[in-house]
């Protein structure tokens, strides 16, 4: 018994109209007012070009196209040249030779990296991947594409993203993605009835049409394709036109209404002469050996089918390959064939596989099953029956996932579908309504206002209420804090800096009252030096901590050699080293060059240095070393001290930070660690360490390599 052959329109793309890009050339001529004459001459020779496209003159537009680039070049006009090659391309898509148009787009890209119309770019370089039937390339493109729509002006927008939405159903289309198909043709829809553009419109009623034919639903497909055949004749919208008769045919032919399908590829393979002379109709030859295929007119189907082959080979059409050969195996499956048509599926499965298109796989699986279970080849037939099988599972569980989603969408295009024939049949009274509608939602929105603008009083004072208390928290909590702080400072005041100063002064009054001998008094000043230099470091200390309590600190990052810097710290230190018996080592090499402000630097190595020398144990050891890394240079002072306990470990960069006791019972002020951190972090580094308990401890201060990075004053 015979079997029918379902049409499936060759590439879509013959039958589904991609929107190219929304491209303007206004608003640009002001760009450039020394050369307006020329711009406008460029704009007018732009307005003929999108005559001689509409009207279907391909040849003479891309002969306009020459003038174009001759005189943008003239006068080194950028967008014109850059206008003219997306132009190029659109040209090259609707005349059907799309390795070309990609090659042209790819160039104007690589051209013109930063040009405002790189949302055409993607978008027409999306168009092309389209038509190639590399259907994931396309989307990639597309999604690139609405990176740049703000480069395109606000009143261009909204028809932008509205095409973008179009084309992706396409794509998703042939990846078989229902539900993602149905929810961006609903979004071009919607967009196209609210502006009533008619072209636009013309083109997405026609894809939305196609689309329902591959979903065997030809009564809604035949009601758009009819809504968009009216609308390109009234505006003679030739390109169109021929888009629109080739996917009516294609309705009629699977629908079985041959006469009626007949008819209308005899229309679109004469437009297709007008629109398209140099370019062979091979979708519409393909499409008619599907339709003698199903009346059982092998010679017929079998010539349509090889002509169009070949025209697809000349021309490097995939797609177009996939489809004729599926064509001449469904051919030889109806005339009981089976080795031959098992051939043909083959081939055809190898060109799917290859432009990576599951719907078509699936189709020829279940198509090789079939045949081959026919011929008898039951191994064969098993091995394709697997691959369906894995396969269609894998789709089936896609759309599983997107039931709801796909449901909704189907149920919104169903309801503006039954809103457009409202609309149509009775417009008048739906405009009394309208009104009617208006005035009570104004009525609405203002007693819905009242209220809010009330409920928004009675919630701001509450809000207000507790902000006030948020804030008097805070400030008494910030207070209390300072107070303790004051009260630390107070403290180190008159004890740690008091008790030498008492020293000081009673050694005064024995050199002046002759009661030393000079030896004496030498050694009481070698003795008092380390006391002093102490006193003098907590006296920075306090000093830099004081101004950034006013936040009158000022950081002047220059360029210094670090080394030579923490050398002259660690000999200021040798008393206190020399006493603990410690062996320092500075390892940095010389011309180690880094972006600080210099007493901020000389602060943090003093206190780091001191807090090595204060809790590392009698001959003991510390070190200095150096990395680069990233534009910047990590400073290390490593010691073999008593390490950090892990209860200080999360305060130790803090105000609250306690200071301990060292090895020698030396006393600290407190809060060293915590102005390392905040200068640190000023001069765009940071400071962090590593510390085990009796196992030492190292610090790691990160600063700027060079003066490419600003302090953060």
């Amino acid at each position: 018994m015979a079997k029918k052959i379902r049409v499936a329109n060759l590439l879509l793309l013959l039958g589904i109209g991609l929107i190219l890009p929304a491209n303007s050339y206004s608003n640009i001529i002001t760009e450039n007012q020394t050369v307006q004459s020329d711009t406008n001459k460029v704009k007018s020779m732009f307005d003929d070009i999108d005559h001689f496209m509409d009207v279907g003159s391909f040849t003479k537009a891309y002969q306009k196209l020459d003038s174009v680039d001759l005189l943008s070049e003239q006068f080194g006009y950028e967008y014109g040249l850059a206008f003219s090659g997306v132009k190029r391309a659109e040209i090259l898509l609707i005349t059907q030779q799309f390795d070309s148009a990609l090659i042209e787009i790819d160039r104007v890209i690589d051209r013109f990296p930063e040009s405002r119309l790189r949302f055409s770019f993607y978008n027409t370089q999306a168009a092309a991947y389209n038509y190639k039937g590399q259907s994931k390339l396309a989307i990639e493109s597309f999604r690139k594409g609405l990176n740049y729509i703000e480069l395109l002006p606000p009143e261009k927008r909204s028809r932008s993203i509205a095409a973008i939405h179009v084309n992706m159903a396409s794509a998703y289309h042939k990846l078989g993605d229902r539900s993602n198909t149905i929810k961006n043709y609903l979004e071009g829809l919607q967009f196209a009835e609210s502006t009533r553009d008619s072209s636009f419109l013309t083109i997405t009623l026609n894809n939305l049409g196609d689309i329902y034919n591959s979903y065997s639903d030809y009564e809604r497909a035949e009601y758009y394709l009819k809504r968009a055949e009216t609308i390109a004749l009234q505006n003679n919208y030739k390109p169109d036109l021929l888009r629109i008769y080739l996917n009516l045919g294609n309705a009629y032919s699977n629908s079985e209404k041959y006469d009626e399908a007949l008819n209308y590829y005899e229309q679109a393979l004469a437009l297709n002469k007008e629109v398209r002379p140099n370019t062979p109709p091979f979708q519409i030859i393909y499409n008619l050996g599907v339709l003698y295929t199903n009346k059982r007119q092998f010679t017929k189907a079998k010539d349509a089918f090889e002509e169009s082959l070949q025209y697809c080979i000349d021309l490097k059409i995939p797609q177009g390959l996939y489809f004729n050969y599926k064509g001449l195996g469904d051919l030889y499956e109806n005339f009981s064939q089976p080795y031959t048509a098992i051939s043909w599926y083959q081939k055809a499965l190898d060109v799917a596989t290859e432009l990576d298109q599951n719907l078509y796989i699936v189709q020829l699986h279940e198509k090789l099953y079939l045949t081959n279970k026919e011929a008898g080849e039951t191994a064969q037939a098993l091995k394709a029956l697997e691959n369906f099988k894995a396969l269609s599972d894998s789709l089936a569980k896609k759309e599983s996932d997107n039931a709801l989603s796909e449901l909704e969408s189907e149920i919104e295009l169903n309801r503006q579908t039954e809103i457009n024939r409202l609309l149509e049949e009775k417009q008048a009274i739906q405009e009394r309504q309208l009104i009617l509608t208006r005035n009570l939602n104004v009525a609405a929105i203002a007693i819905i206002l009242i209220i809010l603008i009330l409920l928004y009083i009675v919630f701001r004072s509450g809000a207000e209420r507790k902000k006030v208390n948020l804030v008097l928290h805070n400030q008494k909590k910030e207070l209390e804090e300072l107070n303790q702080t004051k009260d630390k400072l107070f403290a180190i005041v008159a004890h740690d800096l008091r008790s030498p100063m008492a020293s000081l002064q009673g050694i005064l009054y024995m050199i002046n009252s002759d009661s030393l001998s000079l030896k004496e008094i030498k050694e009481l000043v070698i003795s008092l030096e380390p006391t002093l230099q102490k006193n003098i470091n907590t006296l920075d200390d306090l000093l830099a901590w004081a101004r950034k309590q006013m936040s009158g600190i000022s950081i002047n990052p220059q360029n210094i050699d670090a080394k030579p810097v923490i050398d002259d710290i660690i000999s200021k230190q040798l008393f206190e080293i020399g006493a603990k018996q410690l062996t320092v080592s500075n390892h940095i090499p010389n011309q180690t060059i880094a972006f600080v402000d210099l007493n901020a630097f000389k602060l943090i190595i003093r206190n780091l240095l001191s807090n090595s020398i204060k809790f590392t144990p009698p001959s003991g050891s510390i070190e200095f070393f150096s990395t680069e890394e990233n534009g910047s240079i990590i400073f290390s002072i490593k010691d073999t001290g008593i390490g950090i306990p892990e209860n200080l470990k999360d305060s130790i960069f803090t105000d609250k930070s306690k200071s301990r006791n060292g090895t020698n019972l030396e006393i600290g002020n407190g809060f060293g660690l915590s102005l390392c951190k905040d200068f640190a972090v000023r001069m765009n580094g940071d400071i962090y360490f590593e510390s085990k308990e009796n196992a030492g401890t190292t610090f790691f201060l990160e600063l700027p390599k060079s003066d490419q990075i600003k302090a953060n004053i």
